[in-house]
């Protein structure tokens, strides 16, 4: 019994990994060549994500984030940048980097029509920089994940996951 319950402790203790639920966008890896086109959609399957611009400097996305209204972005609140080597790799050993600017491009709201009524579903758009992304994307890099700080359920807003991006990047 107390093996049994030694090994729980231990795999509970373990290092967490990142779940990767969000569908993989397959681009070419911008470390080693041009960067490739494509929108990432989150696994809330409304959010989108564009991957920009790519240079030694600085890497940038447009996200479109819905539920969300402009005065509910805080340009403070960092997202992440995240260089996985494989699917496995634990979070402790991700190179990860902050974003250096988050500035709102637009917002709106688009008429939505349900069984009972219309709504008015809020949207943002916001594009994230990040300063010297070489130091999270390189060559050997295969997974990138643009982790936003902002949940699409209102009772886990802070959490991340639900709009997250992923990219699979590919030689």
């Amino acid at each position: 019994m107390r093996v049994a319950a030694a090994f729980v402790l231990l795999v509970a203790c373990g290092p967490a990994q990142y779940d990767f639920v969000a569908p993989e966008l397959p681009i070419a890896n911008p470390a080693s060549a041009a960067l490739g086109d494509g929108e990432a959609v989150a696994v809330d399957g409304l959010t989108k994500h564009r991957w920009t611009s790519f240079s030694e400097s600085e890497a940038c996305f447009l996200s479109r984030l819905n539920d969300l209204r402009a005065e509910d972005v805080v340009p403070r609140r960092p997202f992440f940048l995240m260089g996985f080597r494989d699917a496995n790799e634990p979070l402790d050993k991700v190179p990860t980097i902050a974003s250096s600017r988050v500035t709102v491009k637009g917002s709106g709201q688009d008429d939505v029509a349900t069984e009972e009524r219309r709504l008015a579903l809020a949207h943002v758009e916001v594009e994230v920089c990040f300063a010297n992304p070489g130091r999270v994307v390189t060559p050997k890099t295969r997974y990138v994940v643009l982790r936003v700080p902002y949940s699409s359920q209102s009772e886990a807003i802070g959490s991340a996951g639900s709009r997250d991006a992923v990219w699979r990047l590919t030689k």
